[in-house]
């Protein structure tokens, strides 16, 4: 199934998905996360939280597009 695209909060056309369907595996993420504070970004105190509650999510080329669909 083909990534939905959407405006994201920038305005730019980003993408949306499952956080899972996002990454190739736990330990990528878990690299981005701890990097880059994803988790925090999507409302979790962990990576794993994150993971295991595999949110739907969005983005695009701007950082600040990096957040928990609503």
């Amino acid at each position: 199934m083909p990534v939905k695209k959407v405006i994201c909060n920038s305005g730019l056309t980003g993408w949306q998905d499952n956080l899972q369907n996002t990454y190739d595996n736990f330990e990528e993420f878990e690299y981005f996360a701890e990097t880059y504070g994803l988790h925090n970004r999507l409302g979790y105190s962990t990576p794993i939280e994150a993971w295991e509650d595999n949110p739907m999510i969005e983005g695009s080329l701007e950082p600040s597009d990096y957040r928990k669909s609503s």
